[in-house]
């Protein structure tokens, strides 16, 4: 902890001196500014409201990239024609560039919550499929033939062989999506959205208020850590409960 707080204290001193060499709050503002400024949004009724907005889309986000990422990804491990079948759409989805997506969303909905919710889902959905997909490759065939020697059930077998082998790869997909969905949110919300963090981030760089923009940004990351830790931390006592029963 003494470490982590010791290279925070080391990165805002840093900070601080690029700013007094840089003499401009449009390029680079300092500390202080910046610290001002968050006090200013936090102050205010639209950051609430604005903050409500990008954590249900997060939220929503997350949930269905973990359960169609999840789903999919087993299937393809367990269905040998189905991978085959599937992996030129999660190339696809990996190819193709955010900003087709972005004017594929506006045309069907314009402007509002669905397209920061499309892009982002569709823009982590790849990297979850191939790691649940890589999981269940990982499974020792000879357990399951074993479990099948001695008639193990099928739930136990589910359980113990495959979840067990998924989990760490389950771990990864949770830990890759809940460090980038915050960022993927706000970006999309800056592109298409109507209300949320990103486009307060859009409004301020209209004004060119970049203080604001470094303060929204801190909020960004406080939220992206904030829901991180909090994600392993729930997905740890899962695991200890698995492993109990």
């Amino acid at each position: 902890m003494r470490r982590y707080l010791f290279g925070a204290a080391a990165g805002v001193a840093v900070w601080w001196i690029l700013s007094l060499l840089i003499n401009s709050e449009i390029i680079l503002p300092s500390p202080m500014a910046v610290l001002g400024s968050l006090n200013e949004v936090i102050k205010s009724k639209e950051f609430y409201t604005a903050l409500v907005s990008t954590v249900l889309k997060g939220l929503l986000s997350t949930s269905l990239v973990i359960f169609i990422g999840t789903s999919v990804g087993m299937l393809m491990g367990l269905k040998k024609g189905l991978s085959e079948a599937l992996k030129p759409f999660v190339t696809l989805l990996q190819s193709v560039p955010v900003v087709s997506w972005l004017a594929l969303a506006i045309f069907l909905w314009g402007i509002g919550w669905k397209g920061p919710v499309l892009l982002t889902t569709l823009s982590l959905l790849p990297v979850v499929i191939i790691n649940t997909y890589s999981g269940v490759l990982n499974v020792d065939t000879r357990l399951i033939e074993m479990a099948k020697v001695y008639g193990v059930e099928k739930k136990k077998v589910f359980k113990y062989i495959y979840l067990g082998s998924l989990l760490p790869f389950m771990l990864a997909s949770l830990r890759i999506t809940l460090g980038n969905v915050w960022k993927t949110v706000l970006v999309t919300e800056f592109l298409c959205g109507d209300r949320g963090i990103g486009v307060m981030i859009a409004w301020a760089r209209s004004y060119v208020d970049t203080p604001k923009i470094f303060a929204l940004t801190l909020i960004g990351v406080t939220l992206a850590v904030s829901f991180e830790r909090a994600g392993e931390g729930f997905f740890e006592r899962v695991l200890k409960r698995w492993k109990l029963s």
